[in-house]
């Protein structure tokens, strides 16, 4: 496990002894001190948090005999919540290997439990691997979803290229429809101008034609002055 990631140490005891432990890493000095001034301010049941620095924190679990399942963990490599699950399988683990009769009247400095420290080994890879595979499976899904909205943002780009040729399109057939209509307009006055002076043309005809009939008739105004 690297330096600074996920779990760092982990441990088991009671009183002030550490009955079984583990380390991951080097880089934390001193687990055991650390380890045993937790269990010294520890005796009731319940789960507990300390805030060891900046960088670590500590995280406790008493269970009903007194036992403490703790682990110290990079501030920002775990949550409390998965901290706390990996207490609660080390605790079901310990009492899988353990009886609890035996653990009820063991001295507290007791080193019969000393191999639960392999145990506690296989725990904290375990819990570190599946972590990366999480880890690892978020990536995933995160560059999927990246692909995804990218996919999308070039479709919306290129639909945004085809509205903007049908607006162009539709713009253009309303000038030309306003064009349309203008010519219409002036067609419809030019044709009705047209029409009303071949009308008023043959009206004139007609009026004069009348005219001579009439003088003809009457051989010019005798028909005017009788």
């Amino acid at each position: 496990m690297e330096s600074g990631a996920g779990i760092l140490y982990a441990f088991v005891g009671r009183g002030r002894t550490v009955w079984a432990d583990h380390q991951a890493t080097t880089a934390f000095q001193n687990p055991q001190k650390t380890a045993s001034q937790m269990l010294a301010k520890l005796s009731q049941e319940g789960k507990y948090t300390f805030q060891l620095s900046e960088a670590r924190t500590a995280y406790c679990l008493v269970d009903h005999l007194g036992v403490v399942f703790g682990c110290v963990a990079s501030s920002t490599g775990i949550s409390s919540t998965s901290a706390m699950v990996f207490l609660g399988d080390l605790n079901d683990q310990f009492y899988c290997q353990f009886a609890a009769s035996e653990v009820q009247t063991c001295a507290e400095t007791t080193t019969q439990f000393r191999r639960f420290s392999m145990t506690m080994k296989k725990a904290m890879e375990i819990a570190y691997s599946g972590g990366q595979g999480k880890i690892s499976e978020v990536k995933r899904q995160i560059e999927d979803t990246r692909q995804i909205m990218s996919s999308n943002i070039d479709k919306v780009l290129e639909r945004g290229e085809r509205l903007e040729d049908v607006m162009g399109k539709s713009e253009a057939m309303k000038d030309t429809a306003d064009q349309f209509r203008k010519k219409g307009r002036e067609l419809r006055r030019k044709m009705w101008w047209q029409n009303t002076k071949m009308k008023l043309i043959i009206a004139g005809v007609v009026l004069l034609l009348i005219l001579i009939i009439f003088f003809a008739a009457c051989s010019g105004v005798t028909c005017v002055t009788k």
